[in-house]
């Protein structure tokens, strides 16, 4: 039986860490892919102590196979027994939870494979495509019934989400930059330190701190999906910071329209943002998708990335609304179901077909 604890036969999936001894799983579909030919292969995991436990995916030849919870501890999992070694074929290892910013003890780390046969990195992907969004883009509700409301990890997943599925469509590879809540400005609740931005620089989701080098991986799409917290926010009290006791509110007027200056600040941190892309990202084309759970603050959106075309002179950088989730097309938590983010994915990946040349 072959143990391999060195990683050097796979392919890293995801922004994250990786070192001799084991591959720390941090961001939403981090994992491994590899192709194989053995009789039987198996992964040793290991799980933080955080209440929200890990969960992991198998994959074999682009079909889902299993949804596994990994245990506080050592984990060894036997994947597969009996198979007939002169097959061929491609495994992916995924996390289907996203990173957790203020709970480092969540933790998931690889330590070892060991299978009988040969493991080796498949070929390269066609293209690089980034992703950076909130809930959605974490995969939050796409499993599980559509009454279910506890926020736990079963309900979570990455091969089920449109930006795996979008990648996937065109033969690229992805990083997935998300946080549940967070926003552009503001996170549902009006706490302006939830926000996605002050991540995006992270190796290891932490807040502001910049550390990972964009130009190890070159993009040629970056995905953003931002917005639905930030106009969610509108209906929700304000925030006090205990900090300093400052009050933080995105208003709406009297007649039940957005407050003219909340919308400018979004506007503001659209634009922002998107040169803070462009600067880590300089050839990459930046497309921000939006509606998948409502149109509120898609013109907005728009307006903003129009903003930032003239006042940049950068025409690499575009907008796309997205369908709304409706009926049954919801998952748990009302949230998108796979149906959604399967629609999201085949609109994404054919607007990107005419892009990525």
């Amino acid at each position: 039986m072959h143990r391999d604890t060195s990683f050097e036969n796979v392919h890293a999936l995801g922004r994250g860490t990786r070192r001799d001894g084991f591959m720390e799983l941090i961001w939403t579909a981090s994992g491994i892919e590899f192709d194989m030919n053995v009789s039987e292969l198996g992964v040793v995991l290991k799980g933080g102590t955080s209440v929200t436990m890990p969960w992991i995916s198998v994959c074999m030849d682009g079909k889902w196979l299993a949804h596994i919870p990994v245990q506080e501890g050592t984990n060894r999992i036997t994947l597969f027994r009996g198979m007939d070694p002169a097959v061929s074929h491609r495994v992916r290892i995924i996390k289907d939870f996203q990173a957790e910013v203020d709970a480092h003890e969540n933790t998931l780390k690889i330590t070892e494979l060991f299978y009988e046969g040969s493991i080796r990195k498949p070929a390269d992907k066609k293209y690089r495509i980034e992703f950076v969004g909130d809930s959605i883009t974490s995969g939050e509700g796409i499993l599980g019934a559509h009454e279910e409301l506890d926020w736990i990890t079963p309900y979570f997943s990455s091969v089920r989400n449109y930006a795996v599925m979008t990648a996937d469509a065109l033969d690229a590879d992805f990083r997935l930059i998300s946080q549940s809540g967070w926003g552009i400005v503001s996170a549902y609740d009006n706490n302006p330190h939830n926000v996605v931005p002050v991540i995006y620089d992270s190796l290891n989701a932490k807040r502001n701190v910049s550390d990972y080098d964009n130009a190890s991986w070159k993009t040629d799409a970056v995905v953003i999906n931002l917005g639905t917290n930030d106009g969610g926010s509108f209906d929700n009290p304000a925030f006090t910071d205990p900090a300093d006791g400052k009050v933080y509110k995105n208003r709406k007027l009297s007649d039940g329209s957005y407050d003219p200056e909340s919308l400018a600040r979004i506007e503001k941190g659209i634009v922002d943002f998107l040169k803070h892309l462009r600067e880590r990202n300089p050839e990459a084309h930046l497309l921000w998708v939006f509606g998948m759970l409502g149109w509120g603050l898609a013109d907005t959106i728009e307006k903003a990335v129009s903003a930032y075309r003239k006042e940049t002179g950068d025409d690499n950088a575009s907008f796309l609304k997205l369908e709304e989730a409706k009926g049954e097309t919801f998952g748990s938590r009302g949230h998108p179901g796979y149906e959604n983010h399967k629609a999201a994915s085949e609109a994404i990946a054919g607007y990107l077909k005419n892009i990525l040349k």
